[in-house]
This record gives C-alpha cells, structure tokens and sequence, in this order.
C-alpha cells in the first residue's frame, strides 16, 4: 500500500463521516413542536409541547362520535374511541414532525407540526 492509498482512504472516510454529520445536522428539529387537533378538517385545538409537561386527556365529543387523546411532552395518541376499528387507537403515539394519526369515522386528525416548516420536502 502505498502513501497515496492511505491518503484516499482518509479522504474518503472523511468526506462519508462529514456527509453523515451534514444530514444528521439538517433533519433534526430544535424548534418548539405542536399537537394540532383538526375536528372535520377545521383546527380544534394547538398544544405546545413541551417534556416538562405532565399527561392529560383531551376529549372530543362530535356528531360523529367520542374520542379521548392524550398529549403528553413526548407526543400524542388517541386513548379512546368509539369508532368501529379502533384503527387510531392501534396506531399508537406520534411524536416526530409531521406524523399524522387520523380517526375516519369520527373525523378527528391529530399531526405534529413545527413553527420552522410545514412540509416534509419538495420535488420538482
């Protein structure tokens, strides 16, 4: 092996340990994150989390049915539901940016967002 392989092999662990940074670096989120609850596609109510914060229960009694979610510090999930698969509930808590958990029968969504962006990404 000569001097000029151990230099390329530095250089290309390098720039792979820098790539790795950089996209660590820019998918992380240090912004103040928000629960957003949407009853029949309109804003209900925006919770700010915030990991100081202690469990509590939130419920929603509509013309299409009755749900408990919990928010805590971490994230959010639907506690309860009388909807007929109880699919949102099964679907467990969400706690990274823009994950959504969506109720159909009884039209009530909870999302994740941040102040920073609304979108996942853009193609062109």
């Amino acid at each position: 092996m000569t001097k000029w392989d151990k230099a390329l092999i530095i250089f290309v662990i390098f720039f792979a340990l820098s790539g790795i940074y950089w996209t660590k670096l820019m998918t992380f989120n240090t912004d103040q994150l928000y629960v957003v609850i949407e009853v029949d596609g309109k804003e209900y109510k925006k919770i700010a989390l915030d990991h100081s914060n202690s469990s509590r229960k939130i419920e929603i009694d509509t013309i299409y049915g009755h749900n408990v979610i919990e928010v805590d510090g971490e994230g959010a999930r639907f506690l309860e539901s009388n909807c007929k698969d109880q699919l949102c509930v099964k679907m467990g808590k969400i706690t990274k940016v823009n994950q959504t958990s969506i109720c159909l029968p009884n039209r009530v969504s909870i999302k994740i967002v941040s102040k920073k962006s609304e979108l996942d990404g853009v193609s062109y």
